[in-house]
């Protein structure tokens, strides 16, 4: 039975998580007062989540992923060490982060009233970025 651990991710906004979820090509089920986790076996565990993806939708052999909204209203990624290991790490929670953030400021932007130009990704020395563009309307 492989071990969960738990990673805080600075994600509040439960709309643009699942949102940034369904973009990976997941579909996330979404649980108000939160709902088990189940094992790779199938066991039901103790640990609880308010957006899973169910292990049908990962690995043979992976158990759920889970997103517990923390009292902070932070989102904890909960995700076995048997899963970190096949690539559900901090390099995935970082493609899960980027997209949320994408969605976060597309949502501003419209809110205050900006037109949508065009999404580009650019190769910096970093590493790669995403610029989007705006106009005023």
């Amino acid at each position: 039975m492989s071990k969960y651990e738990v990673s805080t991710i600075t994600l509040a906004e439960q709309c643009h998580l699942i949102g940034a979820l369904r973009d990976l090509g997941y579909e996330p089920e979404v649980h108000a007062d939160g709902a088990a986790l189940v094992g790779y076996q199938g066991d039901e565990r103790p640990e609880r989540a308010h957006i899973i993806i169910r292990r049908r939708q990962l690995d043979s052999a992976s158990n759920d992923i889970g997103f517990a909204r923390d009292g902070s209203g932070v989102y904890r990624a909960i995700i076995s060490e048997y899963d970190r290991g096949i690539g559900f790490n901090d390099a995935w929670l970082g493609l899960i982060a980027q997209s949320y953030k994408e969605r976060q400021t597309m949502a501003v932007a419209k809110a205050k009233g900006y037109v949508f130009r065009g999404r580009e990704v650019i190769d910096t020395p970093q590493g790669r970025t995403v610029q989007l563009r705006f106009a005023v309307r």
